[in-house]
């Protein structure tokens, strides 16, 4: 497990590659028939360059749309276009509020197992949680990530 400082590394590439990436919308037809159609190519020649059948391009073109394209098959389609395969995981929202709304989460349930909560009044409930929310954040222990 990567210690603080690295952590806190891969954070800001994954914010900020969903930062640039969030305009980005796959195209109807997909990436494949986007981008062989976009520069005029057939499936023929798309498939000569890559040494394939012209149904095997056109069996490619509905594997994505189905989402069961393999991320070779991406990588070699888009050489044979001329262009390259981009594939990237990115965060909802950035990575440190993702880790928040996790440990508030986490300390909301383990309230519900501290003796008297009920008893306690509504600020020092909240006083807790956030207690025990900034408390995970920085152990980071190994249950962090089970569901809540």
């Amino acid at each position: 497990m990567p210690d603080f400082i690295e952590r806190r590394r891969l954070a800001r590439i994954l914010d900020r590659s969903a930062d640039r990436l969030a305009e980005v919308q796959s195209p109807e037809k997909g990436w494949i028939a986007t981008m062989r159609l976009a520069l005029g190519m057939s499936a023929e020649q798309v498939a000569h360059r890559k040494g394939v059948s012209r149904n095997a391009v056109y069996q490619a073109e509905r594997s994505e749309k189905e989402g069961a394209v393999s991320l070779k098959q991406m990588d070699q389609l888009a050489k044979a276009m001329g262009g390259r395969f981009v594939y990237a995981i990115v965060p909802d929202a950035p990575v440190e509020q993702l880790k928040y709304q996790q440990a508030l989460g986490k300390a909301r349930l383990l309230l519900r197992e501290e003796p008297g909560f009920a008893e306690w009044s509504a600020d020092e409930r909240q006083d807790w949680v956030d207690d025990k929310a900034a408390q995970l954040l920085h152990d980071m222990p190994g249950h962090f990530w089970d569901e809540i």
